[in-house]
């Protein structure tokens, strides 16, 4: 599970209490709150059944009374002191908005008359639950007494599941930080057969998830941000490429990467490492979430692919740039370690990122340079420099000479003590130092030891 902070928040609550829980799709919003209390009140909202089906079916399977309205069912719970979990909660919007009204009623009531309410809501859709606890003219709005927003499970707890470390590798590019995807996998297949069982085969459980996940969030706009996360999925990661698509209106394109970046998260705007994120105009877009990547990347991408039935053509694709589609997600993957220090861990790195920019005076062709990671010790003015090679047999002095030539790009390391990285599958060559700089080679199996030692 590997949710302690929150499992210990949860477990510590006193008096009364109205808790949001938020977070995306498959986060495992319900299995928190299952493990964090015995037997509460759970209800879960159907989003096509009336209310009055939900209010007979809530009464059935809790064993308690009938009753006609929704706020008696909280009333009746509420008064035997039980603790209520209502999930997807934002299905009401769908089935009776009415019912937001009753739970007002009853929080500000019993509050007044110093009667005891314990309620847990949680729900997937961003949108929705903003609409009812941060409008102004929603009944709920400044009701809620607590939020919890679930992100993704850190790389550490993902790696107990207790695979070779490469196939985990080649499972989180795709599956990301989501536990749900990871309860799919036959360990007796290859993380590319899993892959094409899951995602590719015409019965394929989850080839159809990402759909699910934007139009939970989107609604009536799901096409718009399908748009714009197609658009980054295939290279269009620039704001002017983007806008392309929305007759060059740069505005109104702001306005739906913000609402991408600042409400659901899904997309996050980058610049180069060594640059200022609110000056620079390098800035890239790129889709946060591992899953909804790939699934923009192979499947919608491809649709007119799976309309037509062929399968096979699909899987050839898949076959074809799946391992560049890992090595991109290896620099994320290295990234992630060294940002919670299971790599270098008496660092005090404040800054991490990708590094890219012009090369000055460069001759005719290649007049760009790109560095995989820089991370920076401002404090004490040291930087790690490194290069991620989703290869066998790399050469670990050619690769630190070339990037030792792009540092000499870098616009802002005067001053700092500089080390060199190289991450890769395997070496056929290592090093530990070149030009009288400490030069750090990890492979998987080293990369393997510090995710066993967390």
């Amino acid at each position: 599970m590997d949710r302690e902070e929150e499992l210990k928040f949860l477990r510590n609550l006193k008096n009364n209490f109205f808790v949001v829980v938020l977070g995306r799709r498959r986060i495992g919003k319900t299995r928190l709150l299952l493990e964090a209390f015995k037997n509460p009140a759970y209800i879960f909202i159907w989003p096509n059944k009336s209310l009055s089906w939900i209010i007979e079916k809530t009464c059935e399977e809790l064993k308690i009374p009938s009753f006609r309205s929704f706020g008696d069912i909280l009333e009746y719970l509420f008064d035997r002191g039980e603790i209520v979990i209502l999930d997807e909660f934002q299905n009401f919007l769908h089935v009776d908005k009415s019912v937001f009204g009753e739970i007002q009623k009853i929080i500000d009531g019993r509050k007044f008359k110093g009667k005891e309410y314990k309620l847990i809501v949680c729900g997937s859709s961003y949108s929705m639950l903003n609409k009812i606890f941060y409008d102004v003219a929603s009944p709920l709005y400044g009701r809620k007494t607590h939020e919890i927003r679930l992100d993704y499970l850190p790389l550490e707890a993902l790696y107990k599941i207790g695979i070779d470390i490469g196939e985990f590798v080649k499972f989180w590019s795709v599956f990301g930080g989501v536990p749900y995807y990871y309860e799919f996998i036959d360990k007796k297949l290859s993380a590319e057969e899993n892959i094409k069982t899951l995602l590719f085969s015409k019965q394929a459980v989850l080839r159809e998830e990402g759909k699910a996940i934007i139009s939970m969030e989107f609604g009536a706009e799901s096409k718009t941000y399908n748009t714009i996360l197609s658009a980054i999925a295939e290279g269009k990661t620039k704001l002017h490429e983007i806008a392309t698509l929305f007759e060059n209106k740069v505005n109104l394109v702001i306005k739906y990467l913000d609402i991408l970046r600042k409400e659901f998260n899904l997309v996050r705007r980058v610049t180069p490492v060594m640059s200022d994120p609110k000056r620079s105009k390098e800035g890239i877009y790129e889709i946060r979430d591992n899953f909804l990547k790939f699934w923009f990347s192979f499947i919608e991408r491809n649709r007119d692919l799976i309309e037509q039935e062929r399968e096979e053509e699909l899987v050839q694709l898949f076959e074809n740039h799946f391992n560049s589609f890992v090595g991109r997600a290896f620099e994320r993957f290295i990234a992630e370690l060294i940002k919670s220090k299971m790599l270098f861990s008496k660092s005090n790195f404040t800054k991490i990122g990708r590094q890219w920019g012009k090369i000055p005076k460069a001759e005719k062709g290649k007049n760009t340079y790109e560095i995989d990671i820089i991370a920076l010790d401002e404090k004490h003015k040291k930087a790690l420099c490194a290069e991620c090679k989703w290869k066998e047999r790399v050469n670990a002095e050619k690769v630190v000479k070339e990037l030792a030539e792009k540092v000499g790009y870098v616009k802002g390391l005067e001053g700092y003590k500089i080390e060199y990285g190289v991450f890769a599958k395997g070496f056929s060559k290592r090093v530990k130092e070149f030009n009288g700089k400490k030069v750090y080679c990890f492979g998987l199996r080293e990369l393997e030891e510090k995710l066993k030692r967390r």
